[in-house]
């Protein structure tokens, strides 16, 4: 399971951001993950409890913001987005491959913290 190590990562870094700024708790935390991040968000979910015992995010709510998959053909240009992950190639020009625009994000976009 490797959202473990994921969500011990995500608690290092904002626990480092929270000492940096004076904060010595942690409410909530949100996440951007792409649909192609390979991430079980249940799992992390899960994983979360245990990754931020004993540190200034324990009981901090953990958020999601979904990110689609969005490709660029590298041939004709156009953007678009898949209905499916395995309808990558561009219906214009199937031999290109795509360029993936959105959809492998796994970034902190905020940490919420008492005022």
């Amino acid at each position: 399971m490797h959202e473990l190590s994921v969500a011990l990562s995500i608690v290092t870094s904002v626990g480092e951001l929270a000492e940096a700024r004076g904060f010595t708790r942690i409410d909530a935390v949100t996440l951007q993950i792409g649909e192609l991040s390979g991430i079980d968000k249940n799992a992390l979910a899960f994983a979360w409890d245990l990754a931020t015992e004993g540190s200034p995010a324990a009981g901090a709510r953990l958020e999601f913001r979904e990110v689609g998959l969005e490709v660029k053909c590298t041939s004709c240009g156009v953007h678009r987005r898949p209905d499916k992950i395995w309808e990558l190639a561009c219906p214009t020009c199937p031999a290109a491959p795509p360029e993936i625009v959105a959809g492998r994000e796994l970034r902190v976009v905020s940490v919420e913290v008492p005022n």
